[in-house]
């Protein structure tokens, strides 16, 4: 009886946990070798991390629009291992301004992507370097393996002190829509991914606006999902299209000297 206490633990914790929508957190994942994702952001409220994000340049984070930020309040935190304590090769900014979408609809959760110009510029060394955009606009196919990162919910329904990482699989739009046809449209802006065969892999509550690495490219953002770490249950990620590199690239442009 003793050896399914866990995986009984983890089943409840994921029907009791209310459903999450536009919210995303490692399920089923482990703490990563530290500063192995050095373009890793922590987006912090009162010393909590609500989400997460990707240096993209120097002075810029990307992330996800639906992320609610109370512009006073928000710091980033580069080179984390453990967002929430003091660490040597933190590097800690407020945000300057922010560029969600302008065609970002918080219900459907279209255009789900947003930049953060940080109020000074990252200083790169092993533990702090930009994750370079993708040059490849092709769509991410079905059985595509993936990872995740975050210091999001665990199935403990606690925050991770350290960053975990997980790593799951893409499936197509067509048997993603069957799961979410009562709640939104997917559409070819997104993308979905599943933990592996037998796995509650997921990302969740904390992790939004984090990175999605498919086959070693940035090549999507934690967008939103329905309930964390449920078996067959994709979670969704805005997929970094031509259209979303051309725009991270012009808002670069039109506001780095600002």
């Amino acid at each position: 009886m003793t050896s399914h206490l866990p995986a009984l633990l983890l089943s409840l914790i994921t029907v009791i946990l209310p459903p999450r929508y536009g919210c995303m957190d490692i399920i089923g994942g482990c703490v990563v070798h530290p500063h192995s994702w050095p373009y890793m952001a922590a987006i912090q409220r009162k010393n909590l991390t609500v989400c997460g994000g990707a240096l993209v340049e120097k002075q810029w984070v990307l992330t996800a629009a639906h992320c609610e930020l109370n512009k006073s309040e928000v710091r980033v935190v580069l080179g984390a291992h453990q967002a929430s304590k003091a660490e040597k090769e933190q590097q800690i900014f407020k945000v300057m301004h922010y560029f969600p979408h302008p065609q970002f609809d918080r219900s459907s959760k279209e255009n789900d992507i947003m930049l953060l110009k940080l109020t000074g510029i990252a200083k790169q060394n092993k533990y702090v370097e930009p994750l370079s955009l993708p040059d490849n606009y092709e769509d991410i196919k079905p059985g595509t393996t993936c990872k995740v990162a975050g210091w999001g919910l665990t199935s403990s329904g606690k925050p991770s002190k350290y960053l975990r990482e997980t790593t799951l699989k893409i499936v197509g739009r067509k048997s993603c829509e069957s799961k979410y046809r009562k709640y939104t449209k997917i559409t070819s802006n997104m993308l979905c991914a599943v933990g592996k065969k037998f796995s509650k892999a997921d990302a969740c509550e904390g992790d939004s606006g984090g990175p999605l690495i498919c086959a070693d490219q940035y090549s999507g953002i934690v967008s939103f999902g329905k309930r964390c770490g449920s078996r067959n249950m994709p979670g969704v990620y805005t997929r970094l299209t031509e259209e979303y590199i051309d725009w991270i690239k012009k808002i670069i442009s039109l506001h780095r000297d600002q």
